[in-house]
C-alpha cells in the first residue's frame, strides 16, 4: 500500500496456484480505483480499491477462471495486507466471480453454458424492466450519449480483424442506469461482470457482432421514441436472440 493509502503495485513471480498478474496488470486494473480515491471530498476505503482491481483482473481473464488465488502473492502483488484482499475476496465470492471452499480456499469460479442460461432467465427480467424504465425516465442527454455509443462501436466494427461486439456490457450498463433504479442497476451489474468472463472463453464472429449491434439500435430507437411496450419487446428479442448466439459460439469453442 502507499503512503498516501491507494493500491500500489508489486511485481511477482507465478505461483503454482495461478499466474500472478504482471505491474502492467495490476496498473491497469487499478487505474479506476486509484482516481476515485483521489477527490478532496471522499476516499475509497482500501478495500473497494480492491474489490475493483480484483474484479477487473477476473473480468478481463488476467486471473483464470478455474484457478486457486494464492492470498500471499496476490496480495503482495497488490501491495496491500492480506486483511482488505480478504473482503474483495468475500464480497467477489457473493457476487459470483469467485468460488470459496472450505478447506481448499478460493479460486477463480469457472462459468459454465448452463450458468450462461440461467444468468439469461434473470436478464430477461431484469434488463426487459430497465429498457421500460429507460424508455420513461431517460433524458434527451442520456439517449444521445447511448446513440453516441453505438456509434463508436459501429465504427470499431468497420475493422474486419474485430471479432467481438466491443463494448456490448457497456451498452447494457448504460441501460441500466437509465432505467434510474440502483438497485435495479446494481443486480444487472454483477449479472454483467459474470457474463464477460463467460464470453472471454466463448469468443465471437464480425457477423454475430453486428447483428447484436443491430438489435441494440432498436432498443435505442424504443427508448428514444419513449415507447415502453416498444422497448420491452426489443430488448426480449435481443436477449433471445444472445442467448442463442453465445451458445453457438461457446458449442463450436468446445468443439475446436
Amino acid at each position: 500500500m502507499s503512503a498516501d493509502g491507494n493500491v500500489e503495485v508489486h511485481c511477482q513471480q507465478r505461483s503454482d496456484d495461478g499466474p500472478v498478474p504482471t505491474e502492467g496488470e495490476v496498473m491497469a486494473a487499478s487505474g479506476s480505483a486509484v482516481a476515485a480515491s483521489t477527490g478532496m471530498l471522499a476516499r475509497v476505503p482500501l478495500r473497494d480499491q480492491a474489490v475493483e482491481v480484483l474484479r477487473d483482473l477476473i473480468v478481463r481473464g488476467v486471473l483464470v477462471s478455474g484457478t486457486r488465488i494464492n492470498e500471499v502473492e496476490l496480495a503482495a502483488s497488490l501491495g496491500i495486507s492480506r486483511g482488505p484482499l480478504r473482503e474483495a475476496i468475500q464480497r467477489l465470492s457473493a457476487e459470483g466471480l469467485i468460488d470459496s471452499q472450505q478447506n481448499r480456499g478460493a479460486f477463480i469460479r469457472e462459468i459454465t453454458l448452463e450458468d450462461v442460461r440461467h444468468m439469461y432467465e434473470l436478464r430477461q427480467v431484469l434488463e426487459v424492466t430497465a429498457a421500460k424504465f429507460a424508455a420513461a425516465r431517460a433524458t434527451e442527454t442520456d439517449i444521445a450519449e447511448l446513440e453516441q455509443q453505438i456509434e463508436e462501436v459501429d465504427r470499431l466494427l468497420q475493422d474486419d480483424s474485430t471479432t467481438a461486439y466491443p463494448a456490448d456490457s457497456d451498452f447494457h450498463l448504460r441501460v441500466l442506469q437509465l432505467a434510474k433504479n440502483p438497485y435495479l442497476e446494481r443486480s444487472g451489474g454483477e449479472l454483467q461482470a459474470q457474463l464477460r468472463i463467460a464470453r472471454l472463453r466463448a469468443g465471437g464472429s464480425p457477423e454475430r457482432a453486428r447483428d447484436a449491434l443491430d438489435e441494440h439500435r432498436a432498443i435505442l430507437a424504443a427508448i428514444a421514441a419513449r415507447d415502453v411496450r416498444a422497448a420491452g419487446k426489443a430488448m426480449t428479442l435481443h436477449l433471445r436472440n444472445s442467448l442463442s448466439r453465445f451458445t453457438a459460439l461457446a458449442e463450436d469453442t468446445d468443439k475446436s
